[in-house]
């Protein structure tokens, strides 16, 4: 499925009206079925359903382990893309979908977010790797250069990024890449994500529940997300540049 569409458009530069053909993003509708009743829509690229569907219930803290999930099938129906998920355990009977600072939704009545820290490694992470990383986050960034209109996110090790994910909010983007990990049963004790857009709460949130201890963005952290970062004891920087970056939360995982 492609993920952007063209389209002809009227331009105004320098003055004058062109005609001009541009590409549009897309957004598909996602509905997620689980245990037999629809827990939500969520509009993405059509890309990765699967792994956003995981990621989604994990960061919703429905699940905690791909052994949660007893079958996960993606089907096309025709006006959405149909994930239905059965689930080893029955949904929370008090849950009901909230609206986040970004359009995300979280599920609320479901497990609390875990109160120990992951493991704190020093110096694990090199400060210059960071700001390279943000480059190539940029330069891997086609649909972003073709539509103007995504978000893009990537696990990332000390010094590579190992997985990369557009999509058209940073909360789909995010949610794919722990999606990924828990269904390929990749390690993220030791990964950080390096992504674009606001750090709100929510994403905080998501790399704790991921258990990926650094999280890193090309743009700013809201307050609420600095103060859940240092109660779960996350290292959150932002601002990334080729200037350099800020630390909002640090727990010694930066060399230097």
């Amino acid at each position: 499925m492609t993920t952007d569409l063209p389209f002809d458009v009227l331009e105004y530069r320098d003055g004058v009206f062109r005609t001009a053909r541009v590409r549009a993003i897309r957004e598909v509708p996602l509905r997620i079925v689980v245990n037999g009743r629809e827990l939500v829509r969520l509009m993405f690229t059509g890309a990765h359903p699967r792994f956003l569907t995981a990621g989604y219930l994990l960061s919703c803290g429905l699940i905690e382990a791909a052994r949660d999930i007893a079958s996960l099938d993606v089907e096309e129906g025709p006006d959405a893309l149909e994930a239905r998920v059965a689930l080893r355990t029955s949904l929370p009977e008090t849950h009901s979908l909230s609206v986040t600072s970004g359009l995300g939704r979280v599920v609320r009545g479901a497990e609390p977010l875990p109160q120990t820290p992951p493991p704190l490694r020093k110096g694990w992470v090199d400060p210059a790797a960071i700001v390279r990383l943000a480059e190539e986050l940029h330069a891997r960034s086609d649909l972003y250069r073709l539509t103007r209109g995504c978000h893009n996110s990537s696990l990332c090790s000390a010094g590579e990024m190992l997985l990369f994910r557009s999509d058209i909010g940073r909360h789909n983007a995010i949610d794919t890449l722990a999606g990924q990990c828990l269904l390929e049963g990749l390690p993220t004790g030791d990964k950080m994500i390096v992504s674009t857009g606001r750090v709100a709460s929510e994403i905080v949130h998501k790399a704790v529940r991921a258990g990926i201890p650094v999280l890193a963005s090309t743009a700013a952290a809201t307050a609420l997300a600095v103060e859940a970062a240092r109660e779960h004891g996350l290292t959150l920087i932002g601002n990334v540049g080729a200037g350099g970056f800020r630390v909002y939360n640090d727990p010694g995982r930066l060399a230097g």
